[in-house]
């Protein structure tokens, strides 16, 4: 690995799940001397979430290592638009989908490229500062028994959170955008389950600053909450060095 960039990352199923819906892929490219880092995160209530997040993973990692066009970010463009049809138009699951972030670096430069779909997060900590660079596109909306706002035990009305953008999505949009990354600073893709933890990026911040091994911090971290996590839960922490 370059000694410009340390990566780590951890994804974990459930206990209640038999599958882990979310998929995790990350890899350094020497010869070309960049760096891919790919989450995804099945949507539950769509078929196959295990399967969707691999495939867009796997796509994405595939089409971008065997891409013959120059220009980077045409090239991310390119792979994520694969990632999505793959998804989208597998032979044997239809209706699959997933959430999606993807950062792409060309070692030593300041600016790195960044995907984001749906409400997996991107990121970035600089010194004490934890900046969520990413928006969320997922909407809140309460849940009906017919013409009626449904309610727990307590009468409080019971919601729900369904994402506005998905890889798989006839309508996905998908946009490539542009940040500044230097020395010492994080960039941190998670899903869900894993930012869900009330101030864990801080703990991932801390961690890291008192660990000079990446995985090892990360790994304090994920023992430290795994009681607390919901859902699957996955992360992937990339420090520019």
């Amino acid at each position: 690995m370059s000694k410009s960039i340390q990566i780590a990352g951890i994804t974990e199923k459930f206990h209640e799940k038999d599958r882990n819906g979310d998929h995790i892929l990350y890899r350094v490219i020497p010869e070309e001397n960049l760096v891919v880092a790919l989450l995804a995160d099945g949507v539950s209530n769509s078929p196959c979430d295990f399967l969707s997040s691999r495939t867009a993973c796997e796509t994405f990692m595939q089409d971008f290592l065997t891409a013959s066009m120059s220009d980077l970010e045409e090239r991310i463009l390119h792979a994520m638009q694969e990632a999505h049809y793959a998804v989208l138009n597998h032979e044997e699951h239809h209706g699959m989908l997933c959430a999606f972030a993807a950062v792409v670096w060309r070692i030593g430069e300041n600016d790195f490229y960044f995907i984001n779909i749906g409400d997996t997060r991107i990121y970035k900590v600089s010194g004490e500062t934890s900046e969520q660079i990413t928006e969320d596109e997922a909407d809140t909306v309460f849940l009906r028994r017919g013409s009626n706002i449904a309610t727990d035990s307590s009468g409080q009305p019971l919601i729900r959170r369904v994402i506005t953008n998905a890889v798989g999505s006839k309508m996905c949009r998908i946009a490539v955008r542009k940040g500044l990354w230097q020395e010492g600073e994080l960039i941190i893709l998670a899903s869900d389950g894993f930012y869900n933890i009330y101030d864990i990026i801080d703990e991932v911040r801390i961690a890291i600053s008192n660990n000079k091994t990446l995985s090892i911090a990360l790994s304090k971290v994920w023992v430290n909450n795994m009681e607390g996590f919901e859902d699957d839960n996955s992360v992937i922490v990339l420090k520019r060095t």
